[in-house]
């Protein structure tokens, strides 16, 4: 059996392939890099909201530009793809901050009551207490100051403040009962009390690493957390570098991504249009490739708990250079600037249908968002619980490359025959209730390793196909001469405002549920969002009917009727011939 191959369509895979093979091991490290630097997942949700905003404004401007310059997209493009991994690889110059020794801290298990009692000094002498700062094993960003007795069962509690000004709320207790001098609280489920000595010398260290949380004592790896020699992390120039240099090459990424399915469309042509996710599947697989790659290389090259990134940064540095020589091999065809003055272009996104498709892209970039920046914030804190941290970049390898080879690959390549079959609305629906039972899953794991199995099968019917479903519906209501400016809007909307809706919103709701909790509220949001996408498609349909449009022309009538199914017909506008 021959192999056909069209030679035409050589450069475009090979642009997917290694554009995304230089991607795939920094930028699902990005936040992980910044939690080593130190910065809180408030803080990193902060910062990443930023980013949307900034490429939402940047992908329809340069998507104007270069539908108005066409004879030099090219040259944008690649312009493009040089700053975004100019950007990344020089995070590489930031200095880490350095490892404390270990120390010991312990660990304690709570009775199923505990008692709150005021501290004083015959209480110290008597029960032999020693004050700590603790944090439970569920919920490791808020930490208290108590007095505790040297024991591993734990029944009472003391504290500095007078027992009326202290609620078991405060200790992220539940209350149970108050009695004269004392109160009575019930520990969450499952979570252990751990504390470290804070007459400790050096107070500025929070745990990275334990061994088991089954002991009294244990021995861990420490890290500086937020703080530094100066005192705070946040008025550092490493910190501002970090932001400015992540912004950048976030921005240059996500516009380069925008323009190169812009182009990928006009390569392909209408005729071939729904060839796209075929030629997509190639990104997928250099990133999952590097992935898997970058990650095992970061632990073989790293020594204790920091993490040494540099095998990372040489790959995505050769993978650039690799695509900006595929990018130089691109045949794009001929395209005239369109000259109606955006009439077009205002036209269709007035209309209902696109308005409702680009809402819930919004809301489906939301929840890409949340697990882009939280899912490995969350998995790294349960390589801690386990004792996993070793491994941790491997793990993290093998989910991106069980998302790219068995996920996106799958779904990318069949989501043209998908979205024929059932429409983009439907397919739509279908990714959001997807995201809602993925999210389910994620918060249920209690081991890294059990999310390689979860996000091998859920990635596909979620990001690969909703991806495909907006790309794909962007280039067909686009104008003529307007396919990278509606790219532009439709993308900057879904993982723009998206995005950023779901960084800040999701790093406070992390901050404040921990990420077992956050992961379970928004996939309750997903559920609901797909049962409103259902019932609202279901209306614009019918109000569409009610007002039939007419093609402007046989040709467009008789793609306007392709799939009785489609949710979203075919949105074409009668323009007068001179607009044409």
């Amino acid at each position: 059996m021959k192999i056909k191959v069209d030679k035409s369509l050589v450069p475009i895979k090979a642009h997917f392939f290694f554009f995304f093979a230089a991607l795939g091991p920094l930028l699902p490290q990005m936040n992980v890099f910044g939690r080593q630097l130190g910065v809180s997942p408030a803080a990193m949700g902060l910062v990443t909201s930023v980013l949307p905003l900034l490429w939402a404004a940047a992908k329809p401007l340069f998507g104007y530009v270069v539908d108005f310059w066409p004879s030099h997209r090219k040259l944008v493009f690649m312009l493009l793809i040089t700053t975004m991994t100019g950007s990344y690889c020089s995070l590489w110059f930031l200095p880490m901050p350095e490892p404390t020794q270990q120390i010991t801290e312990s660990v304690y298990q709570l009775n199923d009551t505990v008692y709150l009692k005021q501290i004083d000094n015959t209480t110290i002498d008597e029960d032999l207490l020693e004050k700590y700062s603790c944090h439970w094993t569920c919920s490791v960003n808020t930490t208290f100051d108590v007095y505790l007795s040297n024991s591993t069962y734990i029944n009472t509690v003391y504290v500095d403040d007078p027992v009326r000004n202290v609620s078991c709320s405060l200790f992220h207790m539940d209350l149970d009962d108050v009695r004269e001098g004392e109160v009575i609280c019930s520990p969450k489920t499952d979570c252990n009390l751990i504390c470290l000595d804070i007459d400790l010398n050096n107070t500025d260290v929070y745990n990275t690493q334990s061994d088991q949380y089954n002991n009294n004592s244990v021995v861990i790896e420490e890290k500086v957390f937020n703080e530094n020699e100066s005192g705070n992390l946040y008025v550092t120039a490493t910190f501002w570098a970090f932001v400015v240099l992540m912004c950048v090459g976030t921005v240059a990424f996500n516009v380069a991504n925008c323009i190169g399915d812009a182009v990928c469309f006009d390569v392909l042509g209408p005729e071939r249009a729904s060839k796209y996710g075929a030629q997509r599947a190639w990104g997928t697989a250099g990133y999952g490739l590097t992935a898997l790659i970058g990650g095992a290389l970061i632990d073989l090259f790293s020594r204790g708990t920091m993490k040494d990134f540099t095998p990372a940064f040489i790959i995505a540095l050769t993978a650039t250079a690799v695509d900006l020589y595929s990018c130089r091999a691109l045949t794009l065809p001929s395209l005239s600037s369109p000259d109606d003055s955006g009439k077009a272009l205002r036209a269709v996104l007035r209309m209902p249908r696109v308005i409702v498709f680009i809402l819930f892209a919004v809301i489906a970039g939301t929840f890409d968002s949340f697990i882009i920046y939280y899912m490995f914030w969350f998995l790294e804190e349960l390589a801690e619980e386990t004792g996993s941290m070793a491994k941790i970049k491997l793990i993290e390898g093998v989910v991106v490359a069980g998302q790219s080879f068995i996920g996106e690959i799958v779904f990318f390549y069949f989501s043209g025959k998908i979205i024929k079959r059932w429409g983009y609305g439907t397919t739509l629906t279908l990714s959001l209730f997807c995201y809602g039972v993925r999210m389910v899953l994620i918060s249920l794991i209690q081991h890294p390793w059990h999310l390689v199995f979860i996000e091998s099968i859920m990635q596909g019917p979620t990001y690969a196909l909703c991806y495909s479903c907006i790309v794909g519906y962007a280039a067909h209501v686009a104008p003529a001469g307007y396919s990278a400016t509606v790219q532009g809007v439709v993308a900057g909307m879904d993982d723009g405002v998206g995005f950023a809706l779901g960084s800040l919103v999701g790093g406070q709701l992390y901050a404040w549920a921990g990420g077992r909790g956050a992961f379970r509220v928004m996939a309750g949001t997903a559920l609901v969002a797909a049962v409103a996408h259902l019932l609202t498609y279901r209306w614009v349909n019918r109000e569409a009917e009610k007002v039939p449009v007419e093609p402007a022309t046989p040709e467009e009538g008789e793609k306007m009727l392709e799939g009785d199914n489609a949710i979203y017909r075919p949105t074409v506008l009668p323009l007068d011939k001179e607009n044409r």
